[in-house]
């Protein structure tokens, strides 16, 4: 048996992941997240999730945690909410726990921009806490498996499908949600138009003289010329 532990910064796409991972009939997850009959299927609180009990109750944890099912996903936020309180997720003793049942945790970080974590963390959480992450990372026995937010929005189900067979984990990557997910495209919002630089200057340059064969693509330029 097999579950894949998600946990990453405060919005970075534990919401989004979950989904993901739990369209899989043969995975155990969050499954009320991909229901539109249900209210509020967009977006739940952690506390709906079906495992998140275990989370405060780790010495429950057995192999009824799988549901009857080889393969599971859970998420929690690094920090998370913990009855109003912000706390550091058990991730240790929850994997350890997981091993004692013969379950095989798979830890997974999610990953998202930094500029677009320090925006929405300080408009909900009145200033970043991606920070807790990195220090958290350091003291796992070996590295994690990353994945990124900013990956999916861009290459969509085949991003899904490389995860799938690199974590050796069923995910129905050609499913058609995982396109509905893709362009509902999350960072959108952050991003505006930026003036463009010397490097914008120094590539048009170099395009325009190329383009008039002055310039060999392999030759090195002397900018001091």
């Amino acid at each position: 048996m097999k579950m894949i532990v998600l946990f990453g910064p405060q919005g970075s796409g534990n919401h989004l992941f979950s989904k993901i991972f739990a369209l899989h009939l043969d995975v155990h997850g969050w499954k009320e997240l991909l229901d539109p009959q249900i209210e509020g299927h967009y977006f739940r609180p952690h506390s709906t999730e079906p495992i998140a009990w275990y989370w405060t109750n780790i010495d429950k944890i057995d192999s009824s945690i799988m549901n009857g099912k080889e393969y599971a996903v859970t998420s929690i936020s690094c920090p998370y909410m913990n009855k109003l309180n912000v706390a550091i997720p058990p991730v240790f003793n929850f994997m350890d726990k997981l091993k004692e049942c013969n379950i095989e945790p798979i830890p997974v970080v999610i990953g998202r921009d930094r500029n677009i974590l320090d925006i929405q963390q300080k408009r909900l959480r009145g200033g970043p806490t991606w920070g807790t992450m990195p220090q958290l990372i350091k003291w796992l026995d070996k590295m994690p498996f990353f994945i990124s937010t900013e990956l999916f929005f861009l290459y969509g189900k085949y991003y899904i499908k490389s995860l799938s067979q690199q974590l050796d984990f069923p995910i129905a990557w050609n499913d058609p949600q995982i396109e509905i997910m893709q362009k509902d495209d999350t960072n959108a919002k952050y991003i505006q138009y930026a003036e463009g630089g010397l490097a914008d200057d120094l590539t048009k340059y170099f395009f325009e003289k190329a383009a008039r064969g002055e310039i060999p693509y392999s030759k090195k330029i002397d900018l001091k010329k």
